[in-house]
């Protein structure tokens, strides 16, 4: 599962480490024609870490394969590395790899590794792209380990590293189920075409979870994205920005109490009597459907060419320097018939 190329990298850099093995890369996505499982594959997954945790595509995915009946599985998830001032600082996978290890072990199979791999942070929504000496250097050592790593897999053994990162998941595991399952969502909606846009519609084409809608001939992204980032940094016009704006706008939005209103001014007698969760099933189903509807708002809004060109202005992404993973062209990674 590749955005931009990282995850594709470390599955190429595996899968040309196996010498004298016939092996075929696969990317995952939303829709897709019914996986087939030999008794003596080895299946190696790559994928990003979303949230310290890993994304649904690829949770929605363990789900799909056949029942594994002992077939050997390895787990190469990736996680956001970065180099500030020559020091190169780890990313932090969390639960990312052994939460998908503990599904496939469910489904049968035999998990036989779990490690993150480091690669550059493509997280262009909130900062620039890194420097291609910094790139470089992260890539270099990301190749090295997974060659490490697959050797290993290679002479009979297995590996499982990360068990500090997968602590420090747990402990954050109220943080990961908040991003799955509202965190993303928003995310999300952060996503506008400026007036560079032109229409041609190829960050719907390429979007693994098929997000992308295009309304007014403008991409309008759905609550499903899984902010893989592969729409921003491959869009040939550099149209799709991330506005501040957007973000204070929601934050208003969904932090108004709806159930102190409804209590206050309805003035059901039962309200109080209503357990925790019911309240936080009406705060969430609020959230959601206010969100929903600003955003359709302002995707409307947008169309207007000049309000687009200011909003874009307003928006720090407007000035970052995207990211695509070196040596990875759009055909490598995404379908684009």
């Amino acid at each position: 599962m590749s955005g931009t190329g990282n995850s594709y990298k470390v599955a190429k850099w595996f899968s040309e480490s196996m010498e004298g093995i016939h092996t075929g890369l696969h990317q995952i996505r939303e829709q897709q024609a019914t996986v087939t499982v030999g008794d003596n594959d080895l299946l190696v997954f790559s994928y990003p870490t979303h949230g310290f945790t890993a994304p649904w595509l690829m949770i929605k995915y363990i789900f799909r394969l056949p029942a594994g009946n002992g077939v050997h599985a390895v787990l190469l998830p990736t996680r956001a590395g970065t180099r500030i001032l020559g020091l190169s600082l780890p990313g932090m996978e969390g639960t990312a790899g052994y939460l998908i290890a503990v599904l496939l072990w469910l489904r049968g199979y035999k998990v036989r590794g779990v490690a993150a791999i480091d690669m550059p942070s493509n997280w262009t929504a909130l900062h620039w792209g890194l420097s291609d000496k910094n790139v470089k250097v992260i890539v270099d050592r990301g190749e090295q380990k997974v060659k490490r790593l697959a050797q290993t897999i290679a002479l009979g053994r297995s590996f499982y590293n990360g068990f500090i990162p997968l602590v420090l998941g747990v402990l954050l595991a109220g943080v990961s189920f908040g991003y799955l399952i509202i965190g993303q969502m928003l995310l999300a909606k952060l996503f506008f075409a400026s007036d560079k846009c032109n229409g041609c519609s190829l960050c719907k084409q390429i979007c693994p979870k098929q997000s992308i809608q295009m309304l007014g001939n403008k991409p309008y992204w759905t609550y499903s994205c899984d902010s893989c980032m592969a729409c921003m940094n491959f869009c040939p016009q550099q149209a799709i920005q991330v506005s501040p704006f957007t973000l204070f706008l929601y934050n208003y939005i969904g932090t108004i109490p709806v159930y102190f209103w409804i209590s206050g001014n309805l003035g059901w007698s039962f309200i109080g009597q209503l357990p925790g969760s019911i309240w936080f099933l009406i705060q969430y189903v609020y959230i959601l459907s206010s969100v929903a509807l600003m955003y359709r708002l302002l995707h409307h809004v947008l169309r207007i060419k000049p309000l687009a060109a200011l909003l874009s202005a307003l928006s720090h992404t407007k000035y970052f320097r995207r990211y695509k993973s070196p040596g990875v062209s759009l055909g490598n990674i995404h379908r684009t018939d």
